[in-house]
């Protein structure tokens, strides 16, 4: 019985390495990036986005008095709801948010000149990588960052908004969340 140990030894340490399973080689599907489509026009769900007015009131309710005055309007003048959104997507990226004024803005991260319908000009900026889109908006003395990111459906996408200004110890955000009208 002791002869046989010494016979199994080597059999045993193959074992493992030929229970293990080979991994299956990367398809050509999985590597090829998929083209996203984000033209079309998109519908708010509210119940599945945040509510900015309340997410406002939250973020501003540690702060003193007149503080809290002052960012809550500028927060309400500057993070404004829209429930409608329509993308044209090409070489330049059109984007309106609601009854807004258009946002036309190349894909490569070129700056553009853009006025709000109340006439605050902003400098935009638009950069597109799969599934995300970030739009920047920089205004007089502030910064709004929209992410967008496309869900794998297709049908859906998230909206990361954040208000970023130097003189808030921290960004100010909130997400919504559209679905593709049909």
């Amino acid at each position: 019985m002791r002869a046989a140990g010494p016979l199994l030894l080597p059999f045993l340490l193959v074992l493992p390495l030929t229970a293990q399973k080979s991994k299956p080689a990367p398809s050509k599907e999985a590597s090829t990036v998929r083209k996203v489509d984000w033209d079309g026009e998109w519908s708010l769900l509210a119940a599945k986005s945040d509510n900015p007015e309340e997410q406002i009131d939250a973020f501003v309710k540690d702060m003193n008095f007149a503080l809290r005055l002052f960012w809550k309007k500028k927060l309400q003048n500057a993070c404004r709801t829209f429930d409608k959104l329509d993308i044209l997507a090409g070489d330049n990226f059109t984007v309106t948010m609601g009854r807004e004024r258009p946002v036309d803005t190349p894909a490569d991260g070129t700056v553009a000149d853009w006025k709000r319908s109340d006439d605050e000009a902003f400098k935009a900026t638009l950069t597109q990588d799969g599934p995300t889109m970030i739009q920047t908006l920089q205004g007089d003395g502030y910064t709004l960052k929209y992410v967008y990111s496309m869900r794998k459906d297709g049908e859906s996408m998230a909206i990361q908004v954040t208000y970023t200004h130097p003189k808030l110890d921290n960004p100010f955000s909130y997400k919504l969340v559209f679905k593709r009208n049909d």
